[in-house]
């Protein structure tokens, strides 16, 4: 069997910024989290990472080895722990199995692996890095006799970036390919970055000024959620919004509220016209590049309660309706820019 680190040549990585800077699989710059050490923790994860090749193998083997190993209470430990893989093209691809840590059996919680039996046809392959879990390196092997190429590419070079919550990062998906991000990035053939932090992304005025500073074909304030009541929020939204636009005067910005209106909807209804005020504010300005979409449309009227996990984290079911209605107003941005 032929071996690759998924830093090996025609194999890309995703997603992390400065992969092929310094070949840190962490989604933050150091000097931010210098920065913002609040961000410590989840800036070190690999969470929105993907490893992406094609290949003709009719075995596959994947290895996963993880500095950490992390329990969630509101997540299954192949969300947190594990890679998810996809095959096929990306628009059309099929979930062929997740990569994760059986440590709860008395195996070594930090090293995953698994080899999967294929029909030996040439096709990409998507692997989505875990939530939870900083790590140290993805291993690929293939059949001696087989090929691998460099992945298809993605329709546009630069990716969209989600600044955001917790929900963000994709808790509590039961797997990360499963996250609203991840699945819209299959559907339009996206690449992205996924700047969701648990309960840390507050607005703050370094992380815009960083945001600002990384090139990107959308920008998606989703952070609602981590702002502790409405009044945070107003002080910290328009300001963020500005420093962005300051320095993208011409990137599509979409803002978004928290995807529990229908649960929690007289604190909802207040965030949500703190958005709203900022979106309008910018419309009265001139702009004509901010789009706004609210939480109150994503989970179904009948029952919301089934669309998460503890009333704030979206389940698959949330997600699902989470990625329904923010294609509405992504996909056609997204297909604008790519036929420019």
């Amino acid at each position: 069997m032929k071996n690759f680190e998924c830093k090996d040549s025609p194999i890309r990585v995703f997603g992390l910024i400065n992969f092929y800077q310094n070949g840190s699989m962490m989604r933050l710059p150091e000097e931010v989290m210098e920065k913002m050490p609040q961000l410590r923790q989840f800036g070190s994860r690999s969470t929105g990472g993907r490893v992406c090749f094609r290949t003709n193998t009719k075995n596959l083997y994947v290895k996963l080895i993880s500095k950490t190993f992390i329990r969630d209470y509101a997540a299954t430990q192949i969300a947190s722990s594990g890679l998810d893989i996809y095959i096929g093209d990306r628009t059309e691809g099929n979930y062929l199995g997740s990569v994760f840590p059986t440590g709860w059996r008395g195996s070594d919680p930090n090293r995953s692996e698994k080899t999967f039996e294929l029909d030996g046809e040439m096709k990409d392959f998507t692997i989505y890095m875990p939530k939870n879990e900083i790590l140290d390196n993805v291993y690929i092997g293939i059949d001696d006799d087989a090929d691998i190429e460099a992945p298809t590419p993605y329709r546009n070079e630069k990716p969209v970036i989600f600044y955001g919550s917790s929900i963000t990062e994709g808790g509590c998906a039961s797997r990360v390919g499963n996250a609203y991000n991840a699945a819209l990035s299959r559907q339009l053939n996206m690449d992205y970055i996924n700047f969701g932090f648990s309960g840390s992304a507050k607005g703050e005025p370094e992380m815009a000024e960083f945001i600002a500073s990384v090139p990107m074909s959308i920008f998606v304030m989703d952070y609602d959620y981590n702002a502790p009541d409405a009044e945070y929020l107003a002080q910290t939204h328009e300001p963020f919004f500005k420093i962005i636009r300051e320095k993208n005067p011409d990137l599509p910005i979409i803002m978004m509220s928290n995807p529990n209106y229908k649960i929690k909807r007289e604190d909802s209804e207040k965030r949500l016209a703190v958005i709203r005020a900022t979106y309008e504010n910018a419309l009265r300005n001139g702009d004509k590049n901010v789009y706004l979409i609210s939480g109150e449309n994503f989970y179904v009227e009948s029952d919301p309660f089934a669309c998460t996990v503890d009333n704030i984290h979206p389940n698959d079911c949330g997600f699902y309706h989470m990625t329904k209605e923010i294609r509405k107003t992504l996909e056609p941005i997204f297909d604008k820019i790519c036929k420019n």
